[in-house]
């Protein structure tokens, strides 16, 4: 399982074109059993999205094929070598795509432009996550939605969270920029939604097997 890295920590960005390259194509071809552990969570979260969609870091569009037809989706993904695998996908489903490159903490749209923002795997490495949260809501329309499937932290005083800790300065540096003991649902919890559903569920792989997912809706005034 690898994360996807919308960030804006420019001298981490400035990475060598074979280390971007590589894990472009790390990503889009070998994360197949962690979509088959999953698969049944996105169905129910993203299935019955509607209208302007934004995806943040949609990697090679592997979640591509849960969104309901009629959709308009646009994403935002800072790793060029990612557009060629996500641009094939997209024309094997006969899906039209506006895919742009793009950091989440600097959403190149205007305020209130969606209907939905979609994050999976991607909030465990952006380089600010209050400020990825702040531009999540703004980008939404008021009632709109901020879905998402997220690896987080162990719960204090286990040996996950230990293990955490101890590889997470190695664990940034091979899964670009991933912090594996990242409290995301409480960033979440505290970024001003009017409704938050959060579900803490694991996954079986080792370090990131605690998960989260649900919905947050923007205030509707």
């Amino acid at each position: 399982m690898t994360c996807r890295r919308p960030q804006a920590d420019s001298d981490r960005y400035a990475r060598t074109g074979w280390c971007r390259r590589f894990h472009a194509w790390l990503l889009s071809k070998h994360n197949s059993r962690y979509e088959r552990t999953v698969t049944e969570f996105k169905r129910g979260l993203l299935g019955d999205l509607r209208g302007d969609i934004l995806e943040i870091g949609p990697g090679g569009g592997v979640n591509l094929p849960y969104y309901p037809a009629g959709i308009r989706w646009a994403g935002i993904e800072p790793n060029v070598f990612m557009h060629r695998y996500l641009r094939e996908k997209a024309r094997s489903l006969d899906v039209s795509v506006d895919l742009r490159t793009g950091i989440a903490e600097e959403i190149g749209f205007e305020d209130g432009s969606f209907d939905a923002v979609v994050t999976t795997l991607v909030l465990c490495s952006v380089s600010d996550l209050a400020l990825s949260l702040q531009e999540i809501s703004r980008v939404l329309r008021p009632g709109g939605r901020f879905v998402f499937i997220e690896h987080v932290a162990a719960p204090d005083d286990t040996g996950t969270r230990r293990a955490q800790r101890w590889i997470r300065p190695f664990w940034k540096v091979i899964g670009d920029g991933c912090r594996p003991d990242r409290e995301t649902w409480t960033a979440i919890e505290q970024a001003g939604f009017a409704n938050v559903n959060i579900q803490h569920f694991r996954v079986p792989f080792p370090i990131v097997g605690p998960h989260i997912r649900g919905v947050a809706v923007k205030n509707s005034c």
